[in-house]
């Protein structure tokens, strides 16, 4: 695929829109001797090294990936390439849509929140966490699904059916990666450091979204001193462990109110707030909106989408 070129002093961004003709949500494709100026883009991208070896840029930091090396880089975050003769890479392109559209299932996935939000946080801020590396075998049992990918993506076939096939192997890609991913960070060989506790936290606090969680739990779990933890993850992340938990009950609570009709009452018990109110502040807070008027406008924009 031919991206046009970018630089160090113009950093081009690619829309979603430029990339992804509906209903196709996913593309894959290999680039040969891939060698990249600095550039951004409006969607998900997983890479995945198949050959060489090459210094990738990402957000703040420099690091050398090579053969095997896999991770996914989120939109907006700025990345590079200086590879070249001999430095192959797949990338698995995922509008924003397609991971919207299947977040309810993809989230019960324990290895997802890790793949697509906390290691790219990290890799990005510049701790040493960076991403994790398929051997041979996985190498192998992908390349069936990933062939079958690109062959839809030839330019070629514009159906909606070979649209259809490629957001569903895209879907497989994500499952059999999160598959790979949790056997590695399960398995007894796998070295810990203080990122990979750290990292554990985090996933701690998505996966207990619906109840408050206290900062000794976290403590613990990272094996940090509350000073340490606390700095770094305001560092990592931004926010302080609280806003982080309510951030993503806000997230959350926008995707029930697209995928369903419920009550937002009942949204605000399945994210874990309090009652209504505690639900509206925190969503405003973040959206400017209430959860009312967010279904109201989403609702009107899908009115607006099918009918053209």
């Amino acid at each position: 695929m031919n991206f046009p070129k970018s630089s160090e002093q113009a950093i081009q961004h690619y829309t979603a829109e430029s990339i992804f003709a509906p209903p196709r949500l996913a593309r894959g494709f290999t680039e040969r001797n891939y060698c990249k100026g600095l550039h951004t883009q409006g969607f998900y991208e997983i890479n995945i090294v198949l050959r060489g070896s090459a210094t990738h840029r990402i957000g703040e930091r420099s690091l050398t990936v090579s053969s095997g090396d896999t991770f996914i880089i989120p939109p907006d975050v700025p990345h590079s390439y200086n590879g070249g003769e001999g430095f192959d890479v797949y990338h698995i392109l995922l509008s924003p849509k397609l991971l919207e559209k299947n977040f309810s299932e993809l989230r019960t996935l324990s290895a997802f929140s890790a793949l697509f939000k906390i290691d790219p946080m990290l890799r990005e801020r510049a701790v040493s966490r960076l991403h994790f590396r398929l051997n041979e075998g996985e190498i192998g049992e992908l390349t069936p699904l990933l062939d079958s990918l690109a062959l839809h993506d030839n330019g070629r076939d514009l159906s909606a059916e070979s649209a259809v096939l490629s957001n569903s192997l895209a879907m497989i890609a994500i499952v059999i990666l999160c598959g790979f991913y949790e056997k590695r960070v399960t398995d007894p060989l796998y070295a810990e450091t203080e990122d990979d506790g750290f990292a554990k936290s985090i996933a701690y606090l998505y996966e207990n979204y619906s109840r408050h969680v206290t900062i000794d739990e976290l403590l613990h779990i990272a094996g940090m001193s509350r000073t340490s933890y606390i700095t770094k993850f305001k560092r990592v992340t931004g926010v302080t462990p609280g806003r982080f938990q309510a951030n993503y009950r806000v997230e959350l609570a926008k995707q029930m109110l697209s995928d369903s009709s419920a009550p937002v009452s009942e949204i605000a018990a399945e994210v874990g707030c309090f009652d209504t109110s505690h639900l509206v502040r925190i969503f405003s807070e973040q959206c400017g909106v209430t959860p009312g008027e967010y279904r109201r406008r989403h609702s009107s924009e899908e009115s607006g989408a099918d009918s053209k």
